[in-house]
């Protein structure tokens, strides 16, 4: 693995790691508080609320990251227009997130709750996704992993309040705790990318060809985030509550343990922008690098859960010994999911965001006929199955899709890709 990628892959790990550790201990604070039905109707929503919170930046922090990488000290300017256009797309999308969140399943959140839920990732997420894109720029995606860890640890201080009794909170106050821990981590997270990037924020109006560019980014991101998201919101209508509380648990688990790649994707990528916009030695043997890093991964992350698997229900709480004999099916999906996560990276970096949408789309048309046959024939355990095969299909057909654009890249230069030439990866 390249020095520098390495360095800055350890340094955005060693932060996932945190945010992983905060993940796992808010999910066990949850389940063990909520039992498994009420967890799973409240992860639906929380679920839908996450692919929804996309939208909002419509993909200014890409549109960011490639202006830098093509003209240096010019992508901070898109701030100035991203950050109106998140507020005000996420106002208008909080009043209609209830509307569609109502249809999920399931009456355990009112409809104040639900509300609630949506406004805060609509408003603090996109925000805080363009104080990353900033960061991550100026090849700080360490320091950008910090900024979105913060409202995850506030917020887990909120449900450790709630667990241990401290708050004698009901959902609905529990969800209005959650919101002000949001609030909270966006104003430090905001102070902490002013003071390292000295980003300009006077608010400017878009061109049409930022708000054409980022619009693309913006449909490829709300679509590559839902196969991560979408088995969860769909299991309350395939499985139930109880059982759809077992399965989204085991499914967050398995969506943590590819936290490693992920910071590997985040340290890589503005690399990769820079590999697109003028192809490099470098820059191939970096995608070959992130290919074989992915699957390694995946493969040892799948074997790992499934030796693991007993232990959940220490951890989740007795309501969830379901979890046990569920997640070695779940851990199937492991090496895909790490694979399809890294070609989608890869083709936005070389300018293809509409493939990666196009392949993503098609896989999850063939997810949710997957998740439907399996949790009809096997419950929980069919519909992890469905996962892994919708993962393997979308694995397959991004990365032939990024074999035949980096030729098609090289070939426009002429086969000639040039040594890179030393950079400075500050974390």
């Amino acid at each position: 693995m390249p020095g520098p990628l390495a360095r800055s892959s350890m340094q955005t790990t060693a932060m996932l790691v945190v945010r992983l550790v905060t993940q796992a201990a808010n999910l066990v604070l949850l389940t063990r508080w909520m039992g498994p039905a009420i967890y799973g109707q409240y992860t639906a929503v929380a679920s839908l609320a996450v692919v929804a919170s996309l939208i909002p930046s419509l993909g200014a922090g890409f549109v960011l990251m490639a202006r830098e990488a093509r003209e240096p000290g010019t992508g901070a300017d898109v701030v100035r227009y991203a950050w109106p256009l998140a507020l005000l797309l996420g106002f208008l999308l909080c009043i209609l997130f209830p509307l569609v969140a109502t249809h999920i399943g399931g009456n355990a959140l009112s409809a104040a709750a639900i509300f609630t839920i949506g406004a805060t990732e609509l408003l603090v997420a996109p925000l805080l996704m363009i104080c990353n894109a900033a960061l991550q720029a100026q090849h700080r995606a360490a320091r950008g992993q910090v900024v979105q860890w913060l409202p995850l640890g506030v917020r887990l201080i909120v449900t450790l309040g709630c667990y241990m009794g401290i708050v004698d909170a009901s959902l609905g106050v529990f969800v209005l705790l959650q919101a002000v821990g949001g609030a909270v981590g966006l104003a430090t997270g905001i102070a902490v990318t002013w003071g390292t990037t000295h980003t300009p924020w006077r608010p400017r109006l878009p061109t049409r060809g930022e708000l054409t560019s980022g619009a693309t980014y913006a449909a490829m991101n709300v679509v590559a985030a839902n196969p991560s998201e979408l088995d969860k919101v769909l299991a309350i209508r395939l499985l139930g509550d109880h059982a759809a509380g077992i399965y989204s648990a085991t499914a967050r688990v398995l969506n943590a343990v590819i936290t490693p790649v992920m910071g590997m994707l985040l340290a890589a990528q503005q690399s990769l922008f820079r590999h697109g916009a003028n192809p490099a030695v470098r820059g191939t043997r970096l995608i070959r690098t992130i290919a074989l890093a992915s699957a390694a991964w995946g493969v040892v992350s799948a074997v790992a859960l499934a030796v693991c698997a007993p232990l959940l229900p220490h951890f989740l709480g007795p309501r969830f010994d379901e979890a046990a004999s569920v997640m070695p099916w779940v851990c199937a999906a492991a090496p895909f999911m790490a694979l399809r996560l890294a070609a989608g990276t890869v083709l936005v970096a070389l300018g293809k965001p509409m493939h990666r949408m196009a392949f993503e789309l098609a896989g999850i048309a063939v997810l949710v006929m997957l998740l439907g046959i399996g949790a009809h024939v096997a419950a929980a355990r069919g519909m992890a199955l469905g996962l892994a095969g919708a993962e393997a299909v979308m694995a397959a057909t991004g990365w032939a899709i990024v074999m035949q654009a980096h030729r098609r890249l090289t070939a426009l230069t002429g086969g000639d890709q040039r040594p890179a030439m030393p950079s400075h990866d500050p974390a």
